[in-house]
């Protein structure tokens, strides 16, 4: 029996699915290596069905203990069985008992991304023992409401406006992240009403959504559709109202909900099943009806047919019939009547238990595997890797930088596809088949696939999490290229729009159904430039910005597109001109070369070296040089600048080629430009028998009667030498023996003619048969030097295996430029002599080093105004992204809570913040990961990043409101730990999680605890005379203090209580300390007076002593007032900064007695207060009276005021304070005004 790891090398090329996202995902992980098991138990079964079945379980063991395969190509597909039989209405579903088993996790959660009617037609399958098929075309009969919200797109514009306009990545994803949080509010309440209702929300189109209707009978349905729609029109007003209320839109945009019902014949298909994806979609005269209706309806209308009127008499609907008029206004309208529904005066008949509710309890009841592995396939890949790591799909909500594509799919004639025609289907099957394999090269993913009147559109987004690259607009202008020529071929328009910007890549949604998609003005501009595109590409200014490099465009006239004011420029990329590729060019001078002197003499010494070996022994072994490096380090520079002295030797041959990401999954894909030039052949050119003809002469030439003319050479030349039958057949694996067996005699014999010099730059872009290849070469060619390139040399060739055969290696890896190169090379990027200060910090604090970085800072500073640099250029965020974004999810939650946490970072606090998703021991792993990753350093205060650059980077991936949250868990585990932290930080971590994106989300608690701590820093400030730092603190208090609704209330017991955590007890504590603080600031007070009044008219005295007393006021009127800001009692402070203030320009002694009248008054006051809320008395017997300072102002009336706390001889004699208050009083009544000289 042959063994698993060799079963998955043999799988053909269709079989070979999309689960191993990319170059980087070199291995299964368990789930799917499980899959594999089961597909090779049941292929062997079918070869001989006398073998006893084989348990998944146990090949899994056999796998676990043997060595890691690495088939990054390897994937599992089902069998294509034919199957379907609509008998029964998944609405007809047994409501069976719920507590028949507790669903997976994950099943459930898979669930939630695909309709009803998909996960009842996989139970039917399951239950009969038969394998989908596609493309799978079912009629139904039932009604569709279709949803759209009017005021979206000019809501987006208006939001981007607010947010600082376009020019701000940091603005745009703000506007994107309100939008989502407007549309979500709404979807969410939608959904809820369809489930209620029994519907199914069959797919999302930005604003709008499409629900089927489906029951025992097409009467059922369309009256439940009639009154679903009437509860979502009310619902969504409602909530919309509730909205502006709240200032969630405090903007002139209105947003309202407009509705079409239609019933009928429904046309239910599913395509794809390549590539582990699928879509699924309704069309068919009820969706016609449904647009139409749209189409019709105003705003807070919904409009309905003539047969679902006809449907739902028996409810007694309250109609007005739509005018000719208006109806003329709609193109396509048949001959038939409309409704305005306004009312049912009778409800249609629900049952007990939704339809998905059932399913889900039917799930609970089977083995549920099955259908998880079906819904996984309409699972975007970025959710199901974070359901699979076991986080929640929710750390998959990003902030990003993406490139959105719409494709429109038309017939020959530029006409939408007649879905009544029975070969319609199997053409969009093939249709969508072509894109999948351009997706699957390129990596991009199917957001939503829809179909309406306009056509078959297809919504396609580059750069999700998990799937992102530095070069997605050029992935995706290259891809829009092939597909549209793809499709071509077999008679099929496309017109296609292409826009990139910043949007949120989140959930839209609730817990009864989801979608994982992307939200922002881009996604609405590309969908814009598609409806505009007349069987063409069109791009917008910030694609053709990013790939104008490496693809040709023309520029069109700027347009105009529905939601915004201003003009669009656009781009359309030739298609018929061949794409730009970067190619290695010999430097033959060092200029544009600083600090790298010393590793271009080590490769010249090197190759100096081989060059001997070579002349000594044309047969020597091989030479193998490896240049790495992070991005941006140089190292095609160094390479250029090497050819360039290889140049100059004679006789060498010299074959170079550069890795392309986009092509990482295409085999051989350098290796053929590497034969290409060795050859002088044009890898481009289609196989005719010319070339075929071509390739045999060169090789001929080279290697003689040693050719062999072998249909494997057909992977790598553009040759068409027959296949091989019978016994010559080859599998996949012998194929690839055959073909290096080939190339190795083809390169030594050209190594036995001359030196021969392989250059090959960006290898970590390699797929695994290049890599493969290069190590066959290297252990088995002679005579051979071959230098590559990659930004890690880990994962090529391991350099150990190579030394056992002879091999001779060098590792050259590549440093940062010192601050001083790097300074001279942004002078030379600039053309300056000298820099401003505020450039060089720049470049001392965030390139690092690396050149790219410094020329790209450089090109910024001269291009912005001012020569400021607020945000990272888009090039260096994509090189950074590059590094984070292959992460898990798990390390990458890690990384975004430190990135928001800042430096000395413990792994106890990011256990706080996020405590049900780690244990101890995987959060101690995940963070040494990170720090083997040269991500984040550690050292014994904590963990911080080790470049400030990609702490940024990561922090643009979090939404707002995920910043929001995290500043707050973290200030309350600093504020309840023993950590030490300053005031400042904690004021920071509180004011950031208090401030929303406007005045509604004001986080009142969290606002004033950063007032408190702000106040705390200021202090700190003072006392260690950083009078600057001390103003910028209390200027910030003062912005946060002006964002805090006004209260009546003396004293704010929610703040109080936010600086103990709710101890009320501890509050009590707090609050005696502050009374008795303020009791002995009074009685200071209180002896300032009587040293006053002992003074009497001794005017030497007076002057010698009137410093000294105001100081003394001052000094104690500050220290209440200090306190009582800290306690929420700004009354009480203002106060006592007045009694400061006059002791501070003392005119006349009344003044200051007056102010501390006032002083007692709000005192009192606010101790009534307390008392009140506090239900019992806070203060000790006798305290109150102690705080009573007589008021100057009531002199005539004999200060009637101290009526109220009079109190006899006896208790004067135990109660010193009200003795105190008795002296105030006596010296303001009895005593001449105090005038200084």
């Amino acid at each position: 029996m042959p063994s698993i790891l060799e079963f998955a090398s043999w799988l053909s090329e269709r079989e070979r699915k999309g689960w191993t996202t990319g170059a980087y995902y070199k291995t299964l992980d368990d789930f799917h290596l499980v899959l594999l098991c089961r597909k090779y138990s049941q292929d062997l079964q079918k070869i001989n069905p006398t073998l006893e079945r084989v348990v998944a379980a146990n090949l899994f063991e056999r796998v676990e203990n043997s060595q890691t395969a690495t088939a990054s190509e390897s994937a599992v597909s089902t069998n294509d069985v034919e199957v379907h039989s609509n008998s029964k209405s998944f609405s007809e579903i047994p409501e069976e008992e719920a507590e028949g088993g507790e669903l997976a996790e994950q099943t459930h959660l898979f669930a939630k991304f695909t309709c009803s009617y998909k996960i009842w037609d996989f139970l039917q399958q399951v239950e009969k023992g038969v394998i989908a098929s596609f493309p799978q075309n079912d009629m139904i009969e039932g009604a569709l409401v279709f949803s759209d919200l009017s005021g979206f797109s000019k809501l987006c514009e208006s939001y981007v406006d607010k947010f600082s306009g376009r020019h701000s990545a940091e603005a745009m994803a703000k506007a994107s992240e309100k939008l989502n949080l407007v549309v979500n509010s709404v979807f969410e309440l939608q959904i809820r009403l369809v489930d209620l209702y029994n519907g199914d929300v069959v797919n999302f189109a930005g604003d709008a959504m499409f629900v089927l209707f489906h029951a025992d009978d097409i009467a059922t349905a369309a009256q439940r559709a009639a009154a679903c729609a009437l509860a979502m029109l009310d619902g969504v007003a409602q909530r919309l109202k509730a909205m502006e209320e709240m200032g969630m839109d405090e903007l002139d945009t209105q947003l309202f909900l407009h509705i079409g019902v239609g019933a009928g014949k429904i046309r239910c298909m599913t395509f794809g099943g390549e590539f582990d994806k699928a879509e699924f979609v309704a069309a068919g005269p009820a969706l016609t009806e449904a647009k139409d209706c749209g189409e019709l309806a105003k705003c807070g209308e919904a409009v309905i047919s003539e047969t679902v009127f006809g449907l739902c008499k028996c409810l007694s609907p309250d109609v007005a019939q739509i005018g000719q008029s208006r109806m003329a206004g709609v193109d396509g309208l048949g001959e038939t009547n409309y409704y305005v529904l306004r009312s049912l005066k009778e409800q249609p008949q629900m049952p007990e238990v939704t339809a998905r509710q059932a399913l889900l309890n039917r799930l609970r009841n089977c083995d549920s595997g099955e259908v998880e592995e079906a819904m996984r396939r309409f699972v975007p890949h970025s959710i199901s890797a974070c359901v699979d790591s076991g986080q929640s799909p929710k750390e998959a909500e990003e902030s990003r930088r993406v490139t959105i594509m719409f494709i429109r799919l038309l017939d020959i004639e530029c006409e939408p596809f007649d879905y009544s025609k029975a070969e319609t289907v199997q053409l969009v099957q093939k249709c969508i088949l072509e894109i999948y394999a351009m997706l699957h090269r390129y990596e991009g993913t199917v957001s939503r696939f829809q179909i309406d009147d306009k056509g078959t559109v297809l919504k396609i987004v580059f750069g999700f999490p998990l799937m992102a690259h530095e070069d997605d607009p050029v992935r995706s202008v290259h891809a829009a290229i092939e597909i549209r020529k793809n499709l071509k071929a077999i008679n099929v328009q496309s017109c296609i729009g292409i826009a990139t910007g910043y949007t949120i890549c989140g959930l839209v949604g609730n817990d009864v159904r989801l979608e994982y998609t992307a939200v922002g003005s881009s996604v609405i501009l590309a969908a814009r430039l598609m409806q505009n595109a007349n069987c063409c590409i069109f791009v917008n200014q910030d694609t053709y910005r990013s790939s104008c490099g490496s693809a040709v465009f023309e520029k069109i006239c700027s347009i105009k597109v529905k939601g915004r004011d201003d003009k669009i420029k656009v781009y359309r990329p030739v298609e018929s001109e061949r794409r730009i590729t970067k190619k290695l060019a010999p430097m033959h001078d060092s200029e544009g070369i600083l600090g790298r002197d010393k590793e271009v003499e080590e490769l010249r010494s090197s190759f100096a070296e081989y060059l001997e070996h070579h002349a000594a022994d044309n047969t020597c072994p091989s030479h193998y040089f490896v240049v790495s490096g992070p991005a941006g380090i140089g190292k095609a520079t160094l390479l250029g600048r090497f050819l360039g002295l290889a140049t100059e030797v004679k006789n060498l041959r010299i074959l170079k080629s550069t890795a392309e990401a986009v092509e990482s999954k295409t085999p051989y894909h350098p290796w053929k430009k590497v034969l290409a030039s060795l050859l002088g052949v044009d890898m481009n050119t289609k196989p005719t028998q010319f070339t075929t003809r071509a390739c045999v002469t060169a090789l001929y030439n080279i290697m003689g009667e040693e050719l062999e003319k072998h249909s494997a050479l057909n992977d790598v030349l553009p040759t068409n030498f027959p296949a091989e039958r019978g016994a010559e057949a080859l599998d996949s694996r012998s194929r690839r023996i055959k073909l290096t067996e080939i190339i190795v005699k083809l390169f030594n014999a050209t190594a036995e003619k001359s030196p021969l010099l392989i250059v090959m730059h960006a290898c970590q872009f390699f797929d695994n048969s290049s890599s493969s290849l290069l190590r066959q070469i290297l252990r088995r060619c002679k005579g051979t030097c071959v230098l590559v390139s990659t930004r890690s040399e880990a994962g090529l060739v391991d350099f150990a295996d190579l030394e056992k055969y002879g091999c001779r290696t060098k590792l050259l890896p590549l440093l940062p430029l010192s601050k001083e190169l790097s300074i001279q090379l942004v002078k030379k990027t600039l053309g300056v002599s000298e820099l401003e200060q505020g450039i060089v910090d720049v470049v001392m604090n965030r390139t690092q080093g690396i050149p790219f970085y410094c020329v790209e800072f450089a090109r910024v500073v001269k291009d912005s105004p001012g020569g400021a640099v607020s945000e990272l250029p888009d090039t260096i965020t994509g090189a950074i992204l590059l590094r984070i974004d292959r992460l898990l999810p798990a390390p990458k939650l890690v990384l975004k809570i430190v990135a928001v946490a800042g430096k000395n970072v413990r792994a106890s606090l990011i256990a706080d913040v996020v405590p049900a998703q780690f244990t101890t021991e995987d959060l101690q792993a995940e963070l040494e990961y990170l720090v083997s990753l040269d991500i984040l350093i550690r050292d014994r205060n904590g963990y911080c990043f080790r470049h400030e650059m990609v702490q940024e980077v990561v922090l643009g991936f979090l939404t707002f409101s995920q910043k929001r949250f995290l500043h707050k868990r973290i200030a309350n585990y600093y504020v309840n730990s023993d950590a030490e932290v300053s005031a400042a930080t904690l004021a920071i971590h509180f004011e950031l999680a208090a401030k929303g994106m406007d005045q509604s989300e004001l986080d009142v608690p969290a606002c004033k605890r950063a007032i408190w701590f702000l106040k705390v820093a200021a202090e700190e400030a003072m006392k260690a005379n950083a009078i600057d730092d001390a103003n910028k603190y209390l200027a910030r208090c003062h912005d946060l203090m002006h964002l805090i609704p006004s209260s009546a209330d003396p004293f704010d017991l929610e703040m109080a209580l936010g600086l103990v955590d709710g101890n009320e007890l501890l509050l009590r504590q707090v609050l005696e300390q502050f009374r008795e603080n303020s009791q002995t600031s009074v009685r200071k007070i209180a002896d300032v007076i009587r040293e006053r009044e002992d003074a009497g008219s001794n005017r030497d005295k007076i002057a010698e002593k009137q410093k000294e007393w105001l100081e003394a006021i001052r000094f104690e009127a500050r220290s209440i007032a200090s306190a009582a800001s800290t306690l929420g009692a700004e009354d009480l402070s203002t106060s006592a900064l007045d009694v400061e203030n006059s002791a501070l320009e003392v005119q006349d002694w009344k003044d200051v007695l007056a102010a501390i009248h006032t002083l007692d008054e709000k005192f009192s006051v606010l101790c009534g207060f307390i008392d009140s809320m506090s239900g019992r008395g806070l203060q000790r017997e006798g305290d109150r009276n102690s705080a009573n300072l007589s008021s100057p102002g009531n002199e005539d009336k004999g200060l009637e005021a101290s009526d109220s706390t009079t109190v006899t001889p006896a208790e004067a004699e135990g109660n010193g304070n009200s003795q105190e208050s008795h002296v105030l009083d006596e010296m303001m009544r009895d005593q001449p005004l105090f005038k200084p000289s």
